[in-house]
């Protein structure tokens, strides 16, 4: 995994949902088609639907599953299927249990990327918005919604968007994340969600046994669509800024930071009016990230409070050390900017 600075993976991070809508997965010009929603990516012509049992796992990031159902697409797969995974599939995925993975064999063609030719590395789980991966746990539940949107009918159909609201308020992550993908990218749920959907998304966002990472596609998709979804998103982010507990958190799926780092962005974005000590806890941030976006924020209130607030940091011998290093390295950069501007001043005096 690449590492880049704060500056440069916040800028990253902003951009890249926009770069997946406008271009597409992988996608390299402008020619390429938008990320679809993902029941419709996981009914795609190049992907294979399957049900199976694990068989064995692989450190280097592999899965073998035992095929039992082929729930979609052609030729028929093969009785193992060896199928390459991000590795942090490989602490969840129990051998002898039965899951619905979604894979592809194909990618596209680095000389021509209108053409897909066969991935020299193999199988690999679908990854994309509301598929992260394309991997989830054989139930009820999940064959009901992937019979549901099986035809283009059936994604358009009143069951399913039951079925989604359902997968939404309840406790399995990976269908909870498959829903608000569905409601990020599918404009044709717009209608639905006026009139039957909006108080569920918004008790989804609102609630602490959401996942964050759901919560923040959510946060975004309203304030992106607050016609179809409402106007709640900045007084949850609000909340989001104001009480989630400032560290005390591994790296996890629990781990709220993209919550966090999304509700500031979006508030900073629509310029909504933040407390000032709502953005100076985030200077204590153990994610820089956090730290860089809320020192904007006060700066933007006063270059005075966002320069005090950083020298208070720095001097708590609790500080995080990669938020310390970080901090000390834009302190510097506010040196050489204030002494910059001193320069042109005297100079234009």
């Amino acid at each position: 995994m690449t590492f880049h600075p704060p500056r440069l993976h916040c800028a990253l991070r902003r951009l890249a949902p926009l770069l997946l809508l406008a271009f597409g997965l992988g996608g390299t010009t402008s020619m390429a088609k938008p990320v679809p929603p993902p029941l419709e990516l996981l009914y795609d012509g190049d992907n294979r639907l399957v049900a199976g049992s694990v068989v064995e796992t692989n450190p280097s990031g592999r899965v073998v599953f035992e095929r039992k159902d082929v729930l979609d697409g052609k030729p028929r797969p093969p009785e193992k299927i060896d199928v390459r995974v991000p590795l942090a599939v490989l602490g969840t995925v129990r051998t002898g249990e039965r899951y619905v993975f979604g894979y592809a064999t194909g990618q596209k063609d680095p000389r021509d990327p209108l053409r897909r030719i066969a991935n020299p590395d193999g199988a690999q789980l679908i990854v994309s918005i509301g598929l992260d991966p394309a991997l989830f746990r054989d139930t009820p539940e999940v064959r009901a919604i992937l019979s549901a949107a099986r035809t283009e009918r059936g994604r358009e159909s009143r069951r399913l968007f039951d079925l989604l609201m359902k997968a939404l308020a309840g406790r399995d992550r990976a269908l909870q994340n498959l829903a608000a993908g569905q409601i990020a990218l599918d404009a044709e749920l717009g209608e639905r969600l006026r009139e039957h959907g909006r108080e569920t998304v918004e008790r989804a966002a609102r609630s602490a046994d959401t996942s964050p990472a759901v919560r923040a596609s959510l946060l975004r998709s309203a304030a992106l669509r607050p016609r179809d979804l409402g106007d709640w998103w900045q007084s949850i982010s609000l909340d989001v800024v104001t009480n989630t507990p400032v560290d005390g958190y591994a790296t996890s799926p629990s781990d709220p930071s993209d919550l966090v780092l999304t509700a500031l962005e979006l508030l900073d974005q629509h310029a909504a009016k933040v407390p000032p000590d709502a953005l100076k806890r985030w200077v204590w941030s153990p994610n820089p990230a956090l730290a860089e976006r809320a020192s904007l924020m006060l700066r933007r209130q006063s270059a005075a409070l966002e320069r005090s607030t950083i020298q208070q940091a720095l001097a708590d011998p609790a500080l995080p050390a990669a938020t310390r290093t970080f901090l000390e390295g834009h302190l510097r950069r506010l040196d050489r900017l204030d002494a910059r501007t001193k320069t042109r001043k005297d100079g234009a005096g």
